[in-house]
């Protein structure tokens, strides 16, 4: 990828790809002005792509699909404001909100079933930061650190990757719950080290996670608390990035009669090796009642709870990547995934009382293959070839190619 492609996409995600990238902060595309040593940028993209995907379900049935989906990523829309220095203090301020390019087939409804009439505005980043001789201390709303490196490290980030169904609308899945778990964009206080000889550490409170659509519940009265080190250096024609990342939560069910309580917790480690345009990518991560795709998304997603205790699954995944760049504009790439939830014992089940949950062991995986042009500093084109399966609910088989591109200001 050219510098001025990797610049763009830093100043679009902020500082979690300033991470991802290993890259200075870098200019937007667009320079509204400033005064007083104040500068305020704007950047963003717009994708869509053509996806043809065959689903075949347990049971017999199948459906073949023609369907035109934005990728992984929204359409991204980023202004951001830097401060002068003033007494060894800088500061940075962001609002990232995102759109949907695509919708249901019905014309109407988006994957969350909400009316997708154009209107409905997903803020990604809120968020300010203020930075010295200290480190740097971060407020606000912004991608979370656990499984951070996953996501950004994924080469579906900028594709297609799996599709969550046949017919939704609204972004795709990418290796989301096929070899790490969504980091989402979280609220936070955060604080990270200066680098010291490559080595960062940041750590943060954020605020507590309730299963969806259960939030009456459950009570939280202590902070979620996420951390990620990560050691980067640079050697003659490439370079090596090492990571590590740790969850942890407890929530009480304060409906059940004994007010069972959930412990969330999870640790993740990963790897990129790059050497003369290739490169190597190996994440994994290892936890409890942390769900497949989203953390915390519901009850029998990661847990089961009876009338005095809960149970927690036990998750774990991986993936591994490998790529190669010409000339610093066409990536060519294949990585493989997988995500795993462990059943959750019929005895243990009926012991705990639980009324609700399949306590069904969960295994999704998929194979990617992809290409990723870039045809100058604003236009992206991409190919994949992706095939995926998941034993959850019904159970399914798909394979599909996705093309389409990217434009980035």
């Amino acid at each position: 990828m050219k510098q001025s492609m990797k610049n763009k996409l830093v100043a679009l995600f902020g500082s979690a790809v300033v991470a991802a990238f290993a890259c200075a902060p870098a200019n937007a595309a667009i320079k509204l002005g400033g005064n007083n040593g104040w500068e305020v940028d704007y950047g963003g993209f717009i994708n869509l792509f053509y996806n043809q995907v065959n689903f075949n379900y347990n049971g017999g049935t199948s459906e073949n699909s023609s369907h035109l989906n934005e990728g992984l990523l929204p359409a991204f829309h980023t202004l951001t404001a830097k401060s002068p220095e003033v007494d060894g203090l800088k500061g940075t301020a962001q609002i990232t909100f995102a759109v949907d390019s695509s919708s249901n087939k019905d014309g109407r409804l988006n994957k969350a079933g909400v009316f997708n009439t154009g209107s409905t505005i997903d803020m990604r980043e809120v968020f300010f930061n203020v930075s010295g001789d200290f480190g740097t201390v971060s407020a606000g709303r912004t991608l979370a650190l656990f499984q951070r490196q996953a996501i950004l490290k994924d080469m579906t980030l900028f594709g297609v990757g799996a599709l969550a169904g046949p017919d939704g609308g609204g972004t795709a899945l990418g290796r989301i719950g096929f070899g790490y778990v969504y980091p989402d964009f979280r609220t936070r206080f955060t604080y990270k080290t200066p680098d010291i000889n490559g080595f960062n550490l940041e750590v943060g409170i954020f605020d507590p996670q309730e299963p969806i659509g259960q939030a009456a519940m459950w009570e939280t009265d202590t902070p979620q608390f996420q951390a990620e080190a990560t050691y980067t250096t640079k050697y003659q024609g490439g370079k090596f990035n090492l990571w590590a990342g740790g969850l942890w939560q407890e929530e009480t069910n304060k409906i059940l009669t004994g007010k069972p309580k959930v412990t969330s917790a999870g640790f993740n480690v990963g790897a990129d090796v790059a050497f003369q345009g290739f490169d190597i990518v190996g994440s994994y991560y290892y936890g409890k009642a942390l769900g497949t795709l989203l953390f915390n998304a519901g009850a029998g997603n990661g847990f089961l709870c009876g009338s005095i205790s809960c149970d927690e699954a036990t998750n774990e995944g991986y993936y591994v990547q490998g790529t190669y760049t010409f000339n610093g504009k066409t990536k060519v790439g294949v990585s493989w995934g997988v995500s795993r939830q462990d059943a959750i014992k019929a005895g243990k089940v009926a012991a705990l009382g639980a009324a609700a949950g399949s306590g069904q062991g969960i295994t999704n995986q998929l194979l990617t293959v992809g290409v990723y042009h870039d045809v100058n500093s604003w236009l992206k084109v991409v190919a994949e070839y992706n095939t995926y399966r998941s034993n959850h609910q019904l159970g399914f088989k798909a394979d599909g190619f996705s093309v389409g591109g990217f434009i980035l200001w």
